[in-house]
């Protein structure tokens, strides 16, 4: 079925002036985000700006090897192939480039980048990259799950607040997976007179937030600018609490793999409409959310501190290093666990089983668990760790 690259050649030979922006422009707007563009995009508007022809002739120019994979092992090399098709198409090979930012910081636990389109018609896009390759920026995609603000988050709010926006702006905000939440949040924590500005408001597949944000005022007012898309088979875009007002869009591929943006099916500048989730989708909708619901915050942050522990014993900073190096980074992890006080492993073990299920209808925090619960994830003495192999790649 038509996706994206397809697009590419019915749209490429219009200009926005001809067309104006649709919701596939955003989606291809926020997969561009993910590619490395450090030294070539300035940071900001004040710095100047460069077209994407003469961005994608410098990037391709130091990167002429698509098939070395520098975005990293999750994101799709074909992300590369569509900014290489953008930079010759009419459409989008004079757009101006601006305002890239790609901050990555272990000790702060975040990972953070942006990228501002600059339109016809005093039009700009901002295009919120998703989770990258990094292990830092998985660990802080986690703690959405218990933390009210995580450091991606106040950065997407800064960025917002702090661009040079002329006054009669129409303003865009979009990202893909990660990039979609942060820029609900960012918008809903936009200034006033920027929120003003803002015309649409795109999440292609991201996560939701807490059921206190969506019942803010300042949700309320955007929430008719708001447009959030998943597929059929979505998970990521089903976490946590979400615009029940969701469209749900058809793909070419099957389960998890729909987050792909690139497999998203396209007619004219609409993607394809689906009925309704999926058998997959209604069960992540429902299943998975209760488990997570069913976790107290701090059993959150405790499962996640344990299942970080282990990855970051591997030495591995990325997805591509801990896939290189699989096997001993899983002896090195499991070392890792068998090193860590008894109470740590079996609080450990007991919220994983919860998590996947298997101890449904245990309603306890893990704090109170008795030793006779707490034997059941032994046997023979040696510990359950059936999560462990599921955190590798």
């Amino acid at each position: 079925m038509p996706n994206i690259m397809d697009y590419l050649e019915w749209r490429g030979d219009l200009t926005f002036v001809e067309a104006p922006l649709c919701e596939v422009d955003n989606l291809i707007f926020c997969l561009l985000s993910y590619v490395d563009l450090d030294g070539i995009v300035p940071q900001s508007v004040k710095e100047g700006r460069i077209t994407l022809r003469e961005a994608a002739a410098e990037y391709f120019f130091t990167h002429p090897n698509i098939g070395e994979r520098p975005l990293g092992f999750i994101i799709p090399a074909d992300t590369l192939i569509l900014f290489r098709r953008m930079a010759h198409t009419r459409r989008f090979r004079d757009l101006s480039l601006t305002g890239y930012v790609n901050e990555i910081s272990e000790k702060r636990q975040t990972q953070f980048a942006a990228l501002t389109v600059l339109l016809p018609k005093e039009e700009m896009f901002v295009a919120f990259r998703g989770t990258d390759d990094t292990i830092v920026g998985w660990k802080e995609d986690f703690n959405l799950s218990f933390m009210d603000e995580i450091p991606a988050q106040r950065r997407a709010s800064e960025y917002i607040n702090e661009m040079d926006i002329p006054p009669d702006t129409q303003l865009y905000i979009g990202g893909h997976s990660k990039g979609g939440n942060l820029a609900v949040w960012s918008a809903v924590h936009a200034k006033k007179e920027v929120q003003r500005m803002i015309r649409q408001v795109y999440s292609n597949d991201g996560p939701g937030f807490s059921a206190n944000l969506i019942q803010t005022q300042a949700y309320k007012v955007l929430s008719d600018r708001i447009r959030v898309m998943i597929p059929e088979d979505s998970l990521v875009g089903l976490l946590l609490d979400q615009d029940p007002r969701y469209t749900v869009v058809k793909s070419n591929r099957r389960g998890l793999f729909q987050h792909d943006g690139l497999s998203w099916e396209v007619l004219g500048g609409q993607f394809m409409r689906a009925r309704g989730l999926s058998n997959v989708g209604k069960r992540n909708d429902t299943v998975v959310r209760e488990r997570i619901a069913s976790m107290t915050p701090l059993e959150r942050e405790n499962l996640i501190r344990f299942m970080f522990t282990l990855l970051e014993s591997t030495g591995a900073k990325t997805l591509t290093e801990l896939h290189r190096i699989r096997v001993r980074a899983a002896l090195t992890a499991l070392k890792t666990f068998r090193e860590m006080p008894e109470e740590d492993q079996e609080t450990a073990s007991y919220l994983w089983d919860k998590l996947m299920g298997n101890q449904c209808s245990e309603t306890k925090s893990y704090s109170s668990i008795d030793k006779a619960k707490v034997s059941s994830h032994k046997s023979r003495g040696k510990l359950k760790i059936s999560f462990f192999p599921l955190l590798l790649p």
